[in-house]
């Protein structure tokens, strides 16, 4: 049954995770399998109470599930019932997560939309989203009794990537949280591959990724800072339209279900050719929290995202394979 597991598992590494951390491993047990997270991948100075990373978990199984059909099975995840997501660091290096049961066989189901589901931090075409893409956006959360909410204004876009930007900055200066995602950072040509933040994708010369962790401090001089952010917001140009998805994102089983409104989004985004960069940098630091339900009027926004059209971004490395033999 290895076999089979492999072919899934060449899809749903395909998963997006935090810093591309790419934390889950699939160890087949015949027709069911363990999912397993690697506590080794976590990021819990950063990923505060590791609530993003878990919520990826929900965000894998999904993926999981689509990779099944196309390789003509139907496949059901079911994650644990009870997880310490607070201390995951602290018990072992391998949590099992979730199962994973092959079901039945069904007609080959096609998986160009998660292939093409990529996150692009290139500037933006400077057109506006269709409002149908947007409605059906805003449809896939409700069905998940999470709101969409979404703004075109560039009274309210324009301040809002000003803000990320500084996040990032001042995200840089807390010392543990930085040393912490140094490691996955990575300079030079984009393997086929591997996985942590590579420039290309990142959309980052190797000096500013290079200087960043490097000489912090620096960015909090008023010249360098605004200069450091003028730079970054050139990336972020042509972006008309910002959104946040706001609902329950606490508990296990809460994360769990954000995490698969999330795939289902971006897949949506994929079929209306819209792309999308998530800015977690506002939302990891209180400060920034704060900010943002001043600004919106809403204290349960978990994600904050620039969405628009692009050209093709290059993609983030995955690990060439993700099962446990």
């Amino acid at each position: 049954m290895t076999t089979i597991w492999e072919q899934i598992g060449s899809l749903a590494r395909l998963a997006p995770t935090p810093h591309n951390t790419q934390p889950f491993r699939i160890r087949p047990r015949g027709e069911s399998a363990e999912v397993v997270l690697l506590t080794a991948r976590l990021l819990p100075r950063e990923d505060h109470g590791n609530l993003y990373v878990a919520a990826s978990f929900g965000t894998f199984a999904a993926c999981l599930e689509r990779a099944a059909g196309h390789f003509g099975r139907a496949l059901r995840v079911t994650p644990v019932d009870r997880l310490d997501v607070p201390n995951l660091e602290t018990l072992g290096s391998e949590v099992v997560v979730g199962t994973a049961e092959l079901i039945s066989e069904i007609t080959r189901e096609p998986a160009e939309l998660l292939q093409a589901r990529r996150t692009s931090r290139l500037p933006y075409h400077d057109r506006a989203i269709a409002p149908a893409a947007l409605d059906a956006l805003s449809r896939v959360c409700e069905s998940y009794g999470h709101h969409f909410v979404h703004h075109a204004e560039p009274g309210i876009v324009q301040p809002l990537l000003k803000l990320n930007a500084e996040a990032i900055i001042d995200n840089l200066q807390l010392a543990d949280e930085r040393e912490e995602i140094r490691g996955w950072h990575r300079l030079g040509q984009t393997p086929e591959f591997g996985d942590g933040l590579w420039q290309e994708p990142m959309n980052q010369p190797a000096w500013e990724l290079w200087s960043a962790f490097a000489m912090p401090s620096a960015f909090k001089l008023p010249g360098l800072r605004s200069f450091a952010v003028n730079r970054y917001l050139a990336t972020q140009r042509g972006t008309r339209h910002i959104a946040l998805l706001c609902g329950a994102f606490c508990t296990w089983p809460e994360l769990y279900r954000a995490g698969r409104l999330l795939l289902e989004v971006w897949l949506q985004m994929a079929k209306n050719g819209v792309y999308m960069q998530p800015m977690g940098s506002m939302l990891t630091n209180p400060q920034y929290i704060a900010e943002i339900a001043k600004r919106f009027g809403r204290s349960d926004c978990w994600l904050v995202v620039r969405l628009g059209y692009s050209d093709e971004p290059p993609r983030a490395p995955r690990l060439e394979s993700i099962v446990i033999r």
